[in-house]
């Protein structure tokens, strides 16, 4: 049988399509909206950066903070970065190596941008770390293992290293050395040193890995034999020198097998001097007599 609609169901039909039109109208108006608000957005955002780039942010000074041997204005040759640059588009990690390069006697180097229009160049003196004797030469290198120079003298107070070898060294290039594993065991070596806190060392004698020494204030010749339980040895070495033995010792002390026999040795160096005398008020006060004194001791100290 079929269903004739009455006059009540054309009038819901009507009233359902109605609805639904008004329905898709707001949808497509609504999604206009969002489109036309991220055009605008974007297009504000795209301003805003052009604007930045172009006008905003471009650098009205460079101050360069040095305490290295070089002038402001060699600096700022070597920076390569110029006032009027945008300070966001400027090559800063660039401009860093630049001065590395072009002024190899220098320490730490920093470039860095500070808002609204300054750029920053701090450029340090360098701390010297470890001198290499090399062809006749010292090679003088800096904390961050830069050579600094190449220089007949030994700088006072830089510690020598021995032992070790670097390749092709050049000012201003970072330290290479030839034999990764000595350099390795140096680094280890070094480290520990930092940690324990013994300073004062004048030489490192890493000519046999097995059997490396450091040197106290060029007085004190510490064998620590092999890398290992280096902290053990160095911490007992730091304890004698600097509690148990005079400050002006000379000697050799063995921490070599601090840990298997928790004793350390040492040896006192032979002293010898000649002392002349004079006889007051006598003709024989013009010759001299030269006396000779011999002292050593060995001794071995607990741990």
């Amino acid at each position: 049988m079929r269903q004739i609609p009455t006059d009540n169901n054309r009038t819901e039909g009507r009233k359902a399509t109605a609805r639904r039109g008004v329905t898709a109208r707001a949808r497509r108006r609504r999604r206009r909206m969002i489109l036309f608000y991220l055009v605008t957005f974007f297009l504000v955002i795209a301003a805003a950066v052009t604007l930045s780039l172009t006008v905003l942010f471009r650098i009205d000074t460079i101050r360069v903070e040095n305490t290295s041997s070089y002038s402001q204005e060699e600096i700022l040759e070597a920076c390569g970065i110029d006032v009027g640059e945008n300070l966001f588009l400027a090559d800063v990690k660039g401009a860093q190596n630049r001065i590395d390069e072009k002024l190899p006697v220098s320490g730490r180097v920093s470039v860095s941008r500070k808002l609204p229009a300054t750029l920053v160049v701090n450029v340090e003196e360098p701390v010297l770390s470890a001198a290499f004797k090399q062809d006749g030469q010292y090679i003088i290198l800096s904390d961050e293992e830069k050579i600094v120079e190449i220089s007949d003298t030994l700088p006072e107070g830089c510690p020598l290293i021995t032992g070790m070898k670097l390749k092709n060294p050049k000012v201003g290039k970072q330290a290479q050395v030839e034999d990764q594993k000595v350099l390795d065991t140096y680094k280890e070596l070094t480290k520990t040193l930092e940690k324990c806190e013994l300073s004062n060392i004048t030489e490192i004698r890493m000519e046999d890995i097995y059997q490396m020494t450091v040197v106290y204030e060029d007085r004190i010749r510490i064998l620590l034999g092999t890398s290992n339980d280096l902290e053990t040895k160095i911490s007992a070495a730091k304890k004698i020198v600097e509690q148990e033995l005079d400050e002006t010792e000379k000697g050799e002390l063995d921490v070599s097998l601090t840990r298997d026999l928790k004793k350390a040795y040492y040896n006192a160096d032979s002293v010898a001097s000649s002392e002349n005398s004079q006889a007051e008020s006598s003709q024989e006060s013009q010759d001299s007599e030269s006396s000779s004194t011999e002292a050593s001791s060995s001794e071995s100290v607990e741990e």
